[in-house]
């Protein structure tokens, strides 16, 4: 999780020239809509977490909204004063946000889905990107979580998988890594079947016996075994795993399971499956909103 920014800081310069709330009760509702949503976004809440505008007032000089904000993440609690210029350009607390940025949209911007193992309508309103190793226990859980969850959503969640391998924690995350990319090479509809096996079997894989895995499931997938343990003895898929783990970088993914849901950026080992019905079901109220 991000680090808490320092509590109560001001912009350099702002004095709060009054504390009455403002006095138009929509204009209120649209501060507190938009803000909340913004900083959702900005502080990666997921939906066990919550951020709240408690306070609006009008600010006369310089012309601003000053509000108070408190939100719960991670286990903890923390009231902060913002300070928010009137034309919704900008967003003051110790330092100054960019009001207009789409964290959503810059995230989707930095990930090249194509070619990428992918299940679900190409067209669906919700793309679900799942960044993960096979070696990992949490990422185990959470895709044991949405398997249990997106049935409910038939044709309105497409699933795409980028490979974030933690190296230096697990030996077999390249290998098992590289075995399901050379299956999705020869027919992209065997990833899937890698990737459900890999993560199900994952604490009876080892060293000694993955190779002999591979082949196994190759040959229930039905591919070329010759061509896939080339391609797996090789290690052939090398430079798109190695694009993949760019991406996660690129968006700042440092741990799995990392997921974005239409570029909202989800990083938590705890996720429940009503978090995960709850970020699909917000995705699709804001896809129909057209946001």
């Amino acid at each position: 999780m991000r680090p808490f920014a320092a509590a109560a800081l001001l912009a350099s310069g702002l004095a709060l020239a009054a504390h009455a709330p403002a006095d138009d009760g929509s204009a209120e509702k649209e501060i507190k809509a938009r803000v909340e949503r913004y900083l959702s976004h900005y502080f990666r809440l997921v939906p066990s977490d919550s951020l709240a505008v408690d306070q609006v007032w009008s600010v006369e000089k310089p012309p601003l909204w000053g509000l108070a904000v408190t939100r719960k993440q991670a286990g903890k609690t923390e009231t902060s004063v913002y300070m928010l210029a009137k034309d919704f350009s900008t967003l003051h607390l110790g330092r100054v946000l960019d009001f207009s940025r789409d964290f959503r949209a810059e995230n989707r911007s930095k990930l090249s889905l194509e070619g990428a193992p992918s299940r679900g309508e190409p067209d669906a309103p919700v793309t679900l990107v799942e960044m993960c190793e096979f070696q990992c226990p949490d990422c185990r859980a959470v895709v044991s979580k949405l398997a249990k969850v997106l049935p409910a959503y038939p044709g309105k969640v497409r699933v795409v998988f980028k490979n974030l391998m933690i190296l230096n924690r697990h030996d077999l995350a390249e290998p098992t890594a590289i075995a399901a990319r050379c299956a999705f090479d020869q027919k992209p509809e065997a990833f899937w079947s890698f990737h459900d096996a890999l993560f199900e079997d994952q604490d009876a894989i080892n060293a000694a016996n993955l190779r002999e895995k591979v082949q196994a499931l190759g040959s229930r997938a039905g591919l070329d075994r010759a061509k896939l343990l080339a391609c797996y003895d090789l290690k052939q898929p090398l430079p798109v795993l190695q694009q993949d783990m760019y991406e996660a970088a690129r968006v700042g993914a440092r741990g799995t399971p990392t997921l974005l849901v239409n570029g909202r950026f989800v990083f938590s080992e705890e996720l429940t499956e009503d978090d995960l019905r709850k970020l699909v079901d917000e995705a699709l109220a804001e896809a129909a909103q057209g946001r």
